[in-house]
């Protein structure tokens, strides 16, 4: 057996002897039957702020940073020149025919402004359609979506560019006692960066274009109380359409576990990622890749601290992939009802295997920020500030002070 057999080996053993020393002591119950699947479902369905017989809708207009995302912000080069800002109506419409059928339909057409390139503005959209089957031991969700949208390409590229996404797949919870489920998802998606959008003119992220077919498998064991143990294991196929040196296909196992104890939750996995090109000439990738998050509430303070290890595709020539890792840090105040105070830094380091002038790339970004969130009955309103550093052998330096809004209005 080589070294990955062993370390697979290994892990496999580390995360069931709990499981084995619990079964042989009699165990311990759980009586939580429900689905976590079909408890987020009808857990949206109280969020709708408009009620009618079977129709449920949750309705926003929010207003922000064109390159921001709810769980990760890093900004890229063209906030140098200004905010990009976005206004986006993200529109959800529930349809309930009846007890253990729900229809979900989600559209979020949006504008963006910019500061760069050669267009100052462009429509986007998103949509997506779900059928949530919730059965007594068994949650699917079969999905079809289509984006259009203006995205942070911060790692290798660090410019906005619009991603065109066309995405079927269909994820599954199958729990088959009170301890143990099983969770299964796989996806066909065809990403592509159309010219005819807004694209950087300095990056040819057109290289990027693939089609992805992607299969995931975790086994769940509720061991004790409040901790439960998983493995899983994932395959993945790449096509690429103007890089056919980047075909490839990957494969991942690994394990964790989860656990849940009043107001801390924290979430560990990690496993062996293997990435083979198609052409023998490429370099493969082979190493642990994984993440973890904690959050943490007490008193009026929330914390949430998260750290991922993986891989992405670059667009660099003989540079098929680089390794980012990434830790971020996120607090918040309630002050009062009303007013939160938050505070947050995120640090990121991407190591190529690529050679500048003699040197193997690297790039290091770091994002710290403070600002505020105040709620009225239907608005949100904030704002947050930070000073932004990336420092990297191969792309020029970039530092500065940088801007992101929150505005959120529900009809």
């Amino acid at each position: 057996m080589g070294g990955a057999g062993k370390r697979v080996g290994f892990l496999v053993g580390l995360l069931l002897l709990p499981a084995i020393a619990v079964a042989q002591s009699g165990g311990l119950r759980d009586r939580d039957p429900d689905l976590e699947g079909t408890k987020k479902v009808l857990g949206e369905l109280q969020q709708a702020n408009i009620h009618s017989g079977r129709f449920y809708m949750i309705s926003r207009i929010r207003l922000a940073d064109a390159g921001f995302a709810e769980d990760y912000y890093l900004p890229t080069g063209e906030a140098r020149g200004g905010i990009n800002l976005r206004i986006e109506a993200p529109q959800r419409i529930y349809i309930v025919p009846q007890r253990k059928t729900i229809f979900s339909f989600d559209f979020v057409p949006s504008y963006s402004w910019l500061h760069s390139g050669n267009k100052s503005g462009q429509f986007d959209y998103a949509a997506r359609a779900d059928a949530h089957f919730l059965l007594n031991h068994l949650y699917l969700d079969p999905y079809v979506l289509y984006t259009d949208q203006i995205r942070a390409q911060v790692a290798d590229v660090n410019r906005l560019a619009t991603e065109r996404v066309r995405e079927g797949g269909l994820n599954t919870e199958l729990k088959y006692s009170s301890r143990t489920s099983a969770i299964f998802s796989a996806r066909h998606r065809i990403l592509s960066f159309p010219g005819s959008r807004f694209q950087p003119e300095d990056r040819l992220v057109s290289q990027l274009d693939r089609t992805e077919e992607n299969g995931r498998l975790a086994l769940h064991h509720k061991t004790f109380p409040l901790t439960s143990l998983f493995v899983a294991g994932e395959l993945s196929k790449y096509e690429f359409k103007r890089a056919g040196e980047k075909d490839s296909k990957r494969r991942y196992f690994g394990g964790g576990f989860i656990r849940s104890a009043g107001r801390t939750s924290l979430r560990v996995e990690a496993g062996q990622t293997q990435l083979d090109f198609d052409d023998p000439a490429q370099a493969d990738f082979d190493g642990l890749t994984g993440q973890i998050s904690v959050s943490r509430a007490t008193g009026r303070w929330t914390t949430t601290v998260t750290g991922t290890r993986d891989i992405g595709f670059s667009i660099f020539a003989n540079n098929n992939y680089y390794k980012a890792n990434t830790l971020r840090l996120a607090l918040e105040n309630a002050l009062t009802r009303k007013l939160t105070l938050r505070l947050g830094s995120t640090f990121e380091r991407d190591n190529y295997d690529f050679s500048a002038n003699g040197i193997l790339r690297r790039d290091d970004l770091s994002y710290t920020y403070v600002g505020f969130i105040y709620s009225f009955r239907r608005l949100r309103l904030g704002a947050d500030v930070g000073w932004f550093e990336r420092d990297s052998n191969f792309l020029a330096d970039d530092s500065g002070i940088r801007w992101v809004l929150h505005l959120s209005f529900t009809p």
